[in-house]
C-alpha cells in the first residue's frame, strides 16, 4: 500500500501553550480551517484516549478524506501524539510545539501514514506526499493567522 512519511512546519508569533491549546481544541478547528471537520467520538473532553472522527475536503478535490484518530499521548505544551486507526489512512501523526526566540513557536506535524482504501491508494499514487504537504501548509497558514489574532 502507498505510504508517506513527511513533516510540515511553520513559525507562529504566539506562545507554545496558545498554539497547543488551539490544536487540541479539535471540535472547533473548522472555525479557522473550514475544510477540516472533527467530531469527538469518545473520551471527551479532548485528551489522552480521545477518539476523533476527521473529515477533510482538500481544495480543488471532489473527494473527501475520512479517518479516525486516537490521541495516544500528550504533554502540554510540547506534543500531541496520535494514531490513525481507521478509514482512508492508518499510521501515526505527531504535533510538536517548540518555543523559540521570544513569543514565537515552531509548530510541526510529523505524519507517517499509508493509504487504507482504493480511492486513497489512487490519490497517493497521483499526489502522495506533495498533496499532503499542500493540505498541511494551507492548514498551518490558517493556524498561524488564527493564533496570531487571538
Amino acid at each position: 500500500m502507498p505510504s508517506i512519511d513527511t513533516v510540515d512546519s511553520v513559525v507562529i508569533s504566539a506562545p507554545a501553550q496558545a498554539v497547543f491549546d488551539v490544536i487540541l481544541d479539535y471540535p472547533h478547528m473548522h472555525e479557522w480551517y473550514p475544510r477540516y471537520r472533527v467530531e469527538v467520538l469518545s473520551g471527551g473532553p479532548v485528551g489522552e484516549g480521545t477518539r476523533l472522527s476527521h473529515e477533510l475536503s482538500p481544495a480543488g478535490s471532489p473527494v473527501k478524506s475520512r479517518f479516525t484518530r486516537t490521541i495516544r499521548s500528550l504533554e502540554s505544551p510540547l506534543f500531541i501524539e496520535e494514531s490513525y486507526d481507521d478509514g482512508d489512512l492508518v499510521g501515526v501523526g505527531r504535533w510538536e510545539f517548540e518555543q523559540i526566540a521570544g513569543e514565537k513557536t515552531r509548530v510541526s506535524f510529523f505524519c507517517q501514514v499509508r493509504s487504507n482504501t482504493l480511492l486513497m491508494h489512487i490519490g497517493f499514487f497521483l499526489g502522495g506526499e506533495r498533496g499532503h504537504n499542500g493540505v498541511y501548509q494551507e492548514l498551518l497558514a490558517a493556524l498561524k493567522a488564527h493564533t496570531e489574532n487571538l
